[in-house]
Parts: C-alpha cells; structure tokens; sequence
C-alpha cells in the first residue's frame, strides 16, 4: 500500500528505493533490486463480527484497514484509526443515478468522506458481476452510475477517496468497466468455499484469483477485498500458507488483502481452528506485512 497509507516514505520504502537508484551499477545489482521491489508492502485488513482489536490480538498484528457494509441510504461512520474499506450498496435504479437523481445524497456523503480526512476506500456495487447484485446484467447502465458517482465525489473535493472497482472472481467483469480515468483500485472478491455446499469444490487461491489478476496487475493498485477459506473439503492451514506463498511470488503486486473474518455461510474465520491460526499467523510474519 506504501505512500497510499500515508504521506511519509517508510523504512521499506526508502530501501527500495536507494536500492533502485544503485541499480544502475552492475546486472546483479540490478537484479537484487527487482528481487526486493516485489516484496513491497501489502496491508492488512479484516471484517470482523467481533471488535477488531480483539481480532488484532488475536492474530499479532495491527489491521490496517477496517472492512465495512454500508446501505445505500446510510452513513459511511468511517473508523477513526485505520483506513476504511466501504463495500456501498448498488442499487437497481442505476439511470436515476446517472441523471443526478441521488446527487443530493452523494454530495453529502463526498463532503463527509473529505472532512474526515483519513483514506477511505469505496467499492460501490461490489461484486456487481454476480446475479445477487441488482447492477447484474446492466453493464453500460453501471459504468454510466459509477462515473457519475466519481465526477460527484471528485468535484467535491472529496481528495481522500480512492474508488475500488470490485467485481468478483467469477467471469464477466470486462464489460463492466468504467475506464481507467474513472478507478482508483482494482479491488477482488473470492472464496474457497470447499465442500460447505453441494455445488462446491475446493480451489486453490491461484485458480480462485489468477484469471482476474492477469486482466489487470500492472494495470492499477490490487486489493483482495474479501476472501476465505472454508475448514470443509481440505486443509485450511495449507490454503492459507499457499496463500501467501502466492501474494509474495506470483501475486505480487496484490498491495492490500482483507479477510472477511465471520462464521456465516460457514466458518470463514482466521482463528477458526488453531491450525489455520497459526498458518495465518505465519504468513503476516512475512516481510510483505512489516
């Protein structure tokens, strides 16, 4: 996440950085310099159902961001101390919001973003290529909505608001793209649900996410907005170790990862087994989470 979490260059940063610039000395130098450059910052988020502090002590390590559901008529109520991922509510009235039918209510919300200063991440109509999302099957209708929602927020001052285009890791998402004028972050969603449902299987985190990060790594700023793994259908300490085997190799640039930390469908949790605990804690050891 890097300069995106604050205005200071960070001891990582500053490193790679010199070690960059000394790049230019001899081909091993250089070398090392890619080496260490994949292996930037990526930061750390959860939604939680328990307080995320007690999430945080649980797992050893600050949460950088805090994962929020937010209706559409709702208040943002951003967290005072971390930066803020808002999953907002789309909605089926799409070519209202395009005519500036909602333009009262999305001033309100840019002002409110702008005065609390703090980094606010906003994924409007997340996982809007899923047919549980009233956006689903109106791809120009959303682009419509979505950069008049940008352009309102934008005019508003609201400097502080990085817009997460978020589809899920399921196919479709291409032709619901706004423009890259129009994204801040290219955000993804993805679970392994396992055996927790008839129709599931267990994936890895390479099968889940591979396809959508090729479309756009190298593009735009990665962050997995939501992901699990189910404890049903195979070895969920594994699955979390491959995971971050992949976010320091093959996924690299993936720069945020937040975890949806509830027993709902099924148990998704980071501590839902000590096994999976502990593997979670080992991978955020890792110099990506420093």
């Amino acid at each position: 996440m890097g300069s995106e979490m604050g205005s200071m260059l960070t001891r990582r940063e500053l490193v790679v950085q010199g070690s960059l610039a000394l790049a230019s000395c001899s081909p091993l130098l250089r070398a090392l310099a890619r080496q260490y450059a994949t292996t930037s910052h990526c930061a750390l988020g959860a939604y939680s159902t328990q307080p995320l502090g007690d999430l945080e002590r649980e797992v050893g390590h600050r949460l950088e961001i805090q994962s929020k559901f937010v209706a559409w008529t709702e208040p943002f109520r951003p967290d005072p101390h971390r930066s803020t991922l808002i999953a907002w509510d789309g909605r089926r009235d799409l070519a209202r919001i395009s005519a500036g039918r909602w333009d009262a209510l999305l001033r309100r919300r840019a002002r409110e973003c702008r005065e609390h200063r703090r980094r606010i991440y906003l994924r409007w109509a997340a996982e809007f290529n899923g047919e549980w999302n009233p956006c689903f099957g109106r791809p120009r209708q959303f682009v419509a909505a979505w950069r008049h929602i940008v352009r309102v927020f934008r005019a508003a001052g609201a400097n502080n608001v990085r817009f997460v285009w978020c589809p899920f890791a399921a196919p479709g998402w291409r032709r619901y793209y706004p423009g890259d004028r129009f994204v801040d972050w290219v955000g993804m969603d993805g679970y392994n649900w396992g055996t927790a449902r008839s129709w599931s299987r267990w994936q890895s985190f390479g099968e889940i996410f591979g396809p959508l990060y090729a479309d756009y790594a190298g593009r735009k700023p990665l962050m997995i907005c939501e992901t699990g793994c189910a404890e049903v259908g195979g070895d969920k300490a594994a699955w979390i170790r491959d995971l971050g085997s992949e976010l320091a190799g093959p996924f690299s640039k993936v720069r945020g990862l937040v975890w949806f930390d509830a027993d709902k469908e099924t148990d998704w949790r980071i501590g839902s087994s000590a096994g999976a605990l502990a593997a979670f804690r080992s991978v955020i050891a890792g110099p990506r989470y420093s």
